[in-house]
């Protein structure tokens, strides 16, 4: 009789802690896949805006705007005079 009684508890707290990795590893899955997907959607959207900021670039005609973005957002200014070297052939 004890020893069905050992038996039972033993296959109890296996069939318990089974069912806990289960649970467990499904979660971290689940997490997992989560992540995976904003990450996913992130590149999605850099490429969007990657593709937008190619296209400004190439279709950009207007020099003072390019120069005037460049001084505000990047803090570049234009080179003075005498920095220029002329180059002769």
């Amino acid at each position: 009789m004890k020893i069905d009684w050992f038996l039972i508890v033993v296959l109890s707290i296996l069939l318990i802690s089974t069912a806990a990795a289960t649970v467990a590893s499904r979660m971290w899955m689940l997490n997992a896949h989560r992540q995976l997907e904003e990450t996913k959607k992130e590149r999605v959207q850099l490429l969007d805006r990657e593709q937008a900021l190619k296209m400004e670039l190439v279709f950009r005609t207007d020099l003072n705007t390019v120069e005037q973005r460049a001084n505000k957002e990047l803090g570049m200014v234009r080179p003075e005079a005498k920095q220029w070297l002329v180059a002769e052939p």
